[in-house]
């Protein structure tokens, strides 16, 4: 006992007294921002990285957990954001193929914005050139059947009706 010494300080003991008081409250925050990411609620996750971020940093706490936490936080909204771009490029292509050119766009519209927010959070080069595929095949489908004859498929029928007149 009397030889032994302690090395922290008393900042060091506050700080760690910081982080066990908020660290049930980060896990939380951490696990709702990933549940809102699965359903597709960009916004919303968005807006609670964005308060989880000012409140660990007005914290005051230490520098490694705060870019711990930070990392933590912008790998799940990298995740989020590739996921939701994947699925907005799908529906895209579907509603392409299904003809219905408007659902299309806003389908378009959204995957470019979600891709925005993919490359924000430094996506990676291969994810970026796949969106980029999907979203040009997307533009592609659809939009490209005429009702009647055109010059590259004509009516063979009617032409050779008039020919026979």
């Amino acid at each position: 006992m009397f030889g032994q010494t302690e090395t922290r300080t008393v900042e060091d003991d506050a700080a760690l007294s910081r982080i066990h008081a908020l660290a049930p409250a980060v896990n939380g925050a951490l696990s709702r921002i990933k549940q809102r990411a699965e359903h597709g609620h960009m916004d919303r996750c968005e807006a609670s990285a964005k308060s989880l971020k000012e409140a660990i940093r007005n914290a005051k706490l230490p520098k490694d957990y705060t870019e711990e936490t930070n990392a933590a936080i912008d790998a799940l909204m990298l995740q989020a954001f590739m996921k939701a771009t994947s699925v907005a490029a799908r529906a895209a292509i579907e509603a392409g193929l299904e003809d219905e050119i408007e659902r299309r766009a806003m389908k378009i519209r959204e995957a470019r914005a979600q891709l925005a927010g993919a490359i924000r959070y430094k996506a990676p080069k291969e994810f970026l050139r796949k969106c980029e595929r999907m979203l040009e095949t997307a533009l592609f489908s659809g939009g490209v059947r005429a009702k009647g004859p055109t010059r590259a498929k004509p009516d063979y029928s009617a032409m050779e009706l008039q020919a026979s007149v």
